[in-house]
């Protein structure tokens, strides 16, 4: 019997809750979502945090760069209702046992030289069966992949309908777990090289991630391909998940 599709809060119950911050993980948690979706980042002095924008200003009015500002003034910054922005730790930390966990790596803070540090705090505090590790930069993926995680390829609009060859071939060499694919690819006009794409990641048995879901246009157009959706809108979309009346994929 085919799974249902797997719900993700993107960045946590973004719709209610200022984005990336503990209470939007705990609340799309309490509000039935089977996983949630965050970002890394890093500061000037090696600390990770959760926290999607290179620059600081729109969730917590600082005018600085996360990636040239320090930790011990990230960690003062209030991201909404008096949240701060998490370290990557205390992330970790805060997670329940049994949800999926989509991590997307920042490439605009982020190396390769981070991902063994990176592999090492996750360890062995939740099953690598849970974690999902995506990036728009493949080349860090890898280590990931090699250390037993699954990882997740994704892609902008542009690079499906412009260059899919040369994204086709890319899959093909990594072979990820997913790739992770925006929505409106779906909902607009879809080009002949990206039913292509689709059509390849399918024949290799490579799951399909849409981000960002937020209506029931949107996940009617992939539902019967999707294994999993991320969306703004935790309890919208679950409710119209479970209003099916046949078992999804």
């Amino acid at each position: 019997m085919n799974k249902k599709i797997l719900v993700l809060g993107h960045r946590g119950y973004r719709k209610r809750f200022p984005e990336n911050t503990l209470l939007a993980f705990a609340k799309a948690f309490e509000y039935g979502a089977d996983g949630i979706e965050c970002d890394v980042q890093k500061s000037s002095d090696g600390v990770y945090f959760i926290f999607h924008d290179v620059e600081l200003n729109r969730m917590t009015g600082f005018g600085g760069n996360i990636g040239t500002s320090a930790s011990a003034v990230i960690k003062t910054l209030k991201a909404g209702e008096g949240e701060c922005i998490p370290e990557f730790n205390s992330f970790l930390d805060s997670l329940p046992s049994g949800k999926f966990i989509n991590i997307e790596l920042k490439e605009e803070t982020l190396s390769v030289d981070d991902c063994p540090i990176i592999i090492n705090k996750l360890g062995d505090k939740k099953k690598k069966d849970n974690i999902l590790i995506s990036s728009f930069n493949h080349g860090l993926l890898p280590p990931f992949k090699n250390a037993g995680f699954r990882t997740g390829m994704l892609f902008e609009t542009a690079e499906l309908k412009n260059k899919p060859v040369r994204q086709i071939w890319g899959i093909i060499r990594q072979r990820p777990w997913s790739v992770n694919l925006p929505v409106n690819v779906f909902t607009e006009t879809m080009a002949i090289p990206v039913k292509l794409f689709v059509a390849v990641a399918k024949v290799l048995r490579i799951r399909l991630v849409f981000w960002t879901v937020n209506s029931e246009v949107q996940y009617n157009a992939v539902k019967d391909i999707a294994c999993v959706v991320i969306t703004d809108d935790v309890e919208g979309i679950i409710e119209i998940r479970d209003s099916e009346k046949r078992p999804l994929m």
